[in-house]
């Protein structure tokens, strides 16, 4: 078996180690002793030269491997100075290391304390404003974070480190300018763009822009959220692997255009969009595509265009090996990782069999979209309990204007930070743009049967996902036989 086809097997087997781990526990000596079998497994395949054997060792023990990460990283959550100190009133000394998020009467501050592992959580008025960097103290309640009654928000907020909450105390800024000098760089050229996007268009159409720009949801209001979940577009407020491909479609010909060579203009866009991506708060879904798109231009640099499917594995482990709580508590990221692998297996096969529709932009934007919804249907109706009866044809009726936003939404914002005046100047082709979203997004929230309520069980999430990975296994080896023939 080729080495590339045994390191995607292995990448597979580390998650599976992952995914098993977050939901069983077993012994420390049955641990020890599959870590013993997958040695002897190796061990005897190499030398009996039994290749099959070996592989049986080496998935073994990225599976072990993948049950011991998560292990590690679940203690942290439950064994650490922070949680005991929950329940008790305490003083807190600690830095800002997040951008807060801004509500209409609140501010969301995630802290760093001082001498402690961990972060908290800090519910705190709307002003005055913090920023990141800014150390402030105060005295307060430490709670431990609470579930909802269908959201497991607790080790939601542990994923990311936060094991315990302050609700309402008085801050005082005990000094400014204590983070990451660069870090601290990017969020005020977000602020800036936020900004000029902001004086450049009227609301709604600013806070939508802000959201499918730099995934900055806090303007939306709720009801304007409860419509793009209803329709099916809330998928546009996240920073995906669309951003990272308009970059990459707009970077690369314009430094090569400058007369940069076609290599050093692929190292420069990986800057460029982890520099991005670091700006916006380093959101999964961003972080996935960030990851998937370096290893694609990457594979271009030294001249072997990676296989899709490998990329995916890599960057999915990647980010489970430095995060596996996200495997199991991250929404976002299982569905961001679902939704890529429905448009690699299914969207070729679907474009074929709608063949009929014109023109091809339209016929490409259903098929990417209804491939998407195909493979993250189950899981959405496991986690939500509903499904978008439209999320399909308005997808289809908006795909096609996203790049549109996105480049011309950058240009607007870049010069309405400059001037407002520039910002009035341009704004009226993307006000247009945004206002045509909004409509198809209120048209179809507002039909009857919009939003279809009904639960699954784990059982039937499960056979979903065998169905559907039997269908995508039977579709890639029609296609390789295909290509053979051909």
């Amino acid at each position: 078996m080729p080495y590339p086809q045994v390191f995607l097997y292995g990448c597979l087997a580390t998650m599976a180690g992952v995914g098993a781990a977050s939901m069983v526990s077993i012994s420390r000596f049955l641990f020890w002793l599959l870590a013993a079998g997958a040695v002897f497994l190796f061990g005897s395949g190499i030398a009996a030269r039994r290749h099959k054997i070996a592989l049986a060792g080496i998935l073994l023990f990225g599976f072990i491997f993948g049950f011991w990460r998560f292990d590690a990283a679940w203690q942290k959550t439950v064994d650490n100075d922070l949680t005991k100190l929950n329940g008790q009133t305490v003083e807190v000394v600690g830095t800002v290391v997040r951008d807060p998020v801004l509500k209409d009467s609140s501010q969301q501050i995630i802290l760093r304390p001082d001498g402690i592992e961990g972060n908290i959580m800090v519910l705190a008025r709307r002003y005055p404003e913090y920023v990141y960097g800014d150390k402030i103290r105060f005295v307060a309640r430490l709670e431990a974070p609470q579930n909802f009654s269908d959201f497991d928000y607790k080790n939601y907020l542990a994923k990311d480190g936060v094991y315990a909450m302050a609700r309402w105390p008085e801050i005082e800024l005990a000094s400014e300018s204590n983070g990451n000098p660069v870090y601290a760089g990017l969020l005020w050229m977000k602020h800036q763009l936020k900004r000029g996007a902001g004086e450049s268009l009227p609301a709604p159409q600013n806070s939508l822009l802000t959201a499918i720009l730099l995934g900055d949801q806090s303007g939306l209001g709720q009801a304007l959220k409860e419509k793009l979940n209803i329709s099916g577009l809330r998928h546009l407020s996240a920073v995906s692997g669309a951003h990272v491909a308009i970059m990459a479609q707009v970077i690369v010909p314009f430094l090569i255009a400058l007369g940069w060579w076609r290599q050093k203009a692929l190292w420069a866009t990986i800057v460029f969009v982890w520099l991005f991506v670091a700006m916006i708060g380093l959101p999964a879904s961003a972080v996935r595509a960030a990851v998937m798109g370096s290893l694609a231009m990457f594979a271009k640099i030294i001249g072997r265009p990676g296989d899709t499917l490998r990329i995916i594995a890599i960057a999915a482990t990647a980010m489970v090996w430095q995060n596996p709580l996200i495997l199991r508590f991250d929404i976002g990221f299982q569905l961001s990782f679902l939704a890529v692998l429905g448009m690699v297996f299914f969207a070729r096969p679907i474009e074929k069999k709608i063949g009929f529709v014109r023109p091809k932009f339209a016929r490409q934007a259903l098929s990417v979209a209804l491939a998407a919804q195909i493979f993250t249907l189950p899981l959405v109706v496991y986690n939500f309990g509903y499904v978008s009866s439209y999320g399909l044809i308005a997808n289809v009726l908006v795909e096609p204007l996203v790049s549109f936003i996105t480049i011309y939404g950058f240009v607007l914002a870049i010069c309405g930070a400059i001037s407002p005046v520039l910002g009035w100047i341009l704004f009226f082709p993307i006000w247009l743009a945004l206002s045509y979203l909004l409509a198809v997004n209120d048209f179809f929230a507002g039909l009857p049967g919009a939003k279809m309520e009904f639960e699954i069980g784990f059982f039937w999430l499960a056979l979903a996902y065998a169905v559907l990975a039997a269908a995508a296994h039977k579709i890639r080896k029609r296609e390789k036989e295909e290509l053979i023939k051909f």
